[in-house]
């Protein structure tokens, strides 16, 4: 008896709770929403280095005239881009470089940036999980699995998740593990 395709998804053992939490229907909307919530969180927090975020806020912060230095702020973030260490934090600096072409600067720019970067990777790893699920079980589960992960993605506040990672705003809360102290006080149904 397999334990489900998610057990062999080569991920990260937070991302393979929230393929297990959308893969499982004992699992609610919100507890995938908070599994995939902290697990794009961990990944920023392990692949995208602190001075990068520094170094674009710097790049794409206001100036005076900041119509005469568009060219200089699009090559120093492509420079930035260059020396990427990890396809997040490309994706990143690529997103911050579509904020300058938009007419974004300053806060508002990495705000947008880390934004799309942390939608882009959740999707990406979204349909890694449903083409392995596709792979190793059904493709009725695989789309069950899609439905789910869908749904999350409507209720993820991005804004707030950006305003974490970027540590402009208020951490993510700690989860708390609820206390079951007899039968009547178990999974709701």
């Amino acid at each position: 008896m397999s334990d489900g395709p998610y057990k062999s998804l080569p991920m990260k053992p937070r991302w393979r709770h929230a393929a297990k939490c959308a893969y499982k229907e004992a699992f609610s909307q919100n507890e995938i929403v908070d599994s995939v919530t902290r697990a794009s969180h961990a990944d920023w927090r392990a692949e995208v280095r602190q001075a990068l975020v520094a170094s674009v806020t710097s790049a794409v912060a206001p100036l005076g005239q900041q119509a005469l230095f568009a060219d200089q702020v699009l090559a120093d973030l492509a420079a930035l881009r260059r020396g990427c260490a990890s396809p997040l934090e490309a994706s990143f600096v690529r997103n911050a470089i579509d904020a300058v072409v938009t007419g974004r600067t300053g806060g508002d720019a990495v705000q947008f940036a880390a934004e799309e970067a942390l939608s882009d990777r959740l999707l990406c790893n979204y349909r890694q999980v449903e083409e392995h699920v596709r792979r190793d079980d059904s493709i009725r589960n695989a789309e069950f699995v899609r439905n789910r992960f869908e749904a999350a993605h409507g209720q993820i506040d991005l804004s707030g998740l950006a305003r974490a990672a970027l540590r402009t705003g208020e951490p993510l809360m700690r989860r708390t593990r609820a206390q079951f102290t007899d039968l009547d006080a178990g999974v709701p149904l």
